[in-house]
C-alpha cells in the first residue's frame, strides 16, 4: 500500500459551498476529479500515516538518536526553511490577497478546460494525483508532482521549460494531453464568467473587446497566428494575467515548517532517534550533495539511472529551445519590471535523460516517485538511489523524510474543492 492521506473533515456550511462530511481515507486508485466538494482544511487533522515499509510512526517523544555537531551540524542548518517566500520574478501582482483570491478560483474552476488544476493536483492528496504518469485529456508523459511550496521553486517542470511559477499554467491549459484548451479560450471564458471577470477586471483593467476574436486558438493554429500582432498580444496578456494570478494564489498554498525545521532551531522532541539517526546518515552519505537547502533540492538537472516505466516517454524536451521561443518567459514582454535574468540563460547544456531534483518537503506525501512515478514507495527509490545501505538504514532515511511534511495553509487558502 503506498502513502495514505488521512483526514478528518468537519461539515461546513455556507452559502455558495457544498460541503464534504466524513472521515475519508484517499487513495489514488480512489480519486475522481469530475466530482467536487468544499472542504474547510481548518477542521483538518492530519494524520502522516505509514509509508510503505518505513515504519514511519507519528512522534513526538523526547529524541534520544544521533546529535549532530561540527561539519554535519552546520550541513544541516541549510534545511531550514525560511519563514518568508522568495521574490516572485515577472510577476508584481504576485503578493496581493485579492489576486491570490482570484487565483484561488481560477485553480479550482473546470471551464480552464477538461477539470482544471485539480484534474492532476488534489488537494487531499497533497496536490499530487498518486498516479505514476498523470491523465488530464490524455495520458501524460510525467508524474505530476505536488503544487504545495511551488513558490519556492525556480525551476519548473521536470525538464526545467518553465523559468517562472506564473508562466506554467499556460502550458497546462493549452497541452494537448492536459486541459486541451488554448488562449483564446480562456480569454472567452473569463469575459463571460460572471464571478471571475468582475475579479480579474478590477486588477488588471477592463478585459478588450473579443467580438471578432475566435473561439479558440494558441500558437500554432491558423485562428490564433492569423491574428494581427497587436490582437495576439491583447491575447497574450490576458494569458499572463492568469497565470500571475494562479502563482499568487500558489504562494499561499505553501505548507509550514515541519518537524525538522523545529528540531533545527533547538526542540529536540521533534525527531525520534530513530529519526535523528536517519538524518545524520542522509548528511553522512551526502545526500545534500543534490537534496541540499530549505527544500532539499538543488534544481539541477541528472541522470540517477532510476527505472523507466513500461510506455513512458524516456527523454526530456529541449528545454533552452522552449525556453527562448516562449513569449511569456522572464525576459519576454510580459514579465513585468525589473526585468530579470533567468538562470536557464548561464545553464550548461543538459543530457536528454537528466531530470529536475525533486524536492524532498512533504515528500512521504506525494508517492509515486520519479519523473515517470515508476517507483511506489520511498523504499523503492533507496533501493535504487542508496543500494549498499541496510533495510534499518532506509528505515531511518524514511523516518527523516517524513519530518519534512508541514502543516497546510490556513483558511482561507484551503477551502478547496475535492473529490468524493
Amino acid at each position: 500500500m503506498a502513502v495514505q492521506f488521512q483526514a478528518l473533515v468537519a461539515c461546513v456550511l455556507g452559502a455558495t459551498l457544498m460541503v464534504a462530511c466524513g472521515e475519508p481515507s484517499v487513495d489514488a486508485a480512489d480519486a475522481d476529479a469530475s466530482a467536487v466538494a468544499v472542504v474547510d482544511a481548518s477542521a483538518v487533522a492530519v494524520v502522516d500515516a505509514s509509508v510503505d515499509g518505513g515504519q514511519v510512526q507519528a512522534d513526538a517523544q523526547t529524541a534520544d538518536g544521533a546529535q549532530l555537531d561540527g561539519d554535519a551540524g552546520d550541513r544541516a542548518l541549510q534545511f531550514l526553511l525560511p519563514e518568508a517566500l522568495p521574490v516572485a520574478p515577472g510577476n508584481k501582482y504576485a503578493d496581493r490577497d485579492d489576486v491570490a483570491m482570484l487565483g484561488l478560483g481560477l485553480f479550482f474552476d473546470t471551464g480552464l478546460g477538461n477539470g482544471g488544476c485539480p484534474r492532476c493536483h488534489l488537494p487531499e492528496l497533497a496536490f499530487t494525483d498518486r498516479k505514476p504518469i498523470s491523465m488530464g485529456k490524455g495520458v501524460g508523459t510525467r508524474n505530476a508532482p505536488t503544487t504545495f511550496n511551488a513558490a519556492r521553486l525556480s525551476v519548473f517542470f521536470w525538464d526545467g521549460h518553465a523559468d517562472s511559477l506564473w508562466s506554467q499554467p499556460v502550458f497546462a491549459i493549452e497541452s494537448a494531453l492536459e486541459m486541451d484548451s488554448s488562449r483564446l479560450a480562456l480569454a472567452h471564458h473569463l469575459r463571460e464568467d460572471l464571478t471571475l471577470r468582475p475579479k480579474y477586471e478590477a486588477i488588471f483593467g477592463d478585459l478588450p473587446d473579443m467580438s471578432l476574436w475566435p473561439r479558440a486558438g494558441k500558437p500554432g493554429e491558423p485562428a490564433f497566428d492569423t491574428l494581427d500582432a497587436a490582437t495576439q498580444t491583447e491575447v497574450n496578456r490576458v494569458a499572463a494575467n492568469v497565470g500571475k494570478a494562479l502563482e499568487a494564489y500558489e504562494r499561499k498554498n505553501a505548507t509550514t515548517r515541519g518537524p525538522i525545521d523545529r528540531f533545527l532551531l533547538g526542540d529536540t522532541s521533534q525527531l525520534s532517534s530513530v529519526s535523528q539517526d536517519g538524518l545524520e546518515l542522509f548528511l553522512t552519505q551526502h545526500c545534500d550533495s543534490c537534496h541540499g537547502g530549505p527544500m532539499l533540492t538543488d534544481e539541477d538537472f541528472h541522470d540517477v539511472g532510476f527505472p523507466d516505466l513500461a510506455g513512458a516517454v524516456l527523454e526530456r524536451v529541449d528545454a533552452r529551445a522552449v525556453l527562448e521561443r516562449n513569449p511569456f518567459n522572464l525576459l519576454g514582454l510580459y514579465a513585468d519590471a525589473p526585468p530579470s535574468q533567468p538562470a536557464w540563460l548561464h545553464r550548461p547544456e543538459t543530457p536528454l535523460k537528466a531530470f529536475r531534483t525533486p524536492s524532498l518537503r512533504n515528500v512521504a506525501r506525494t508517492a509515486p516517485y520519479g519523473h515517470n512515478g515508476a517507483l511506489a514507495t520511498l523504499r523503492d527509490v533507496l533501493a535504487v538511489h542508496a543500494p549498499g545501505l541496510s533495510s534499518d538504514e532506509h528505515g531511518a532515511l524514511i523516518a527523516f523524510m517524513s519530518s519534512l511534511n508541514g502543516d497546510y495553509p490556513p483558511l482561507p487558502w484551503s477551502s478547496w474543492p475535492v473529490p468524493q
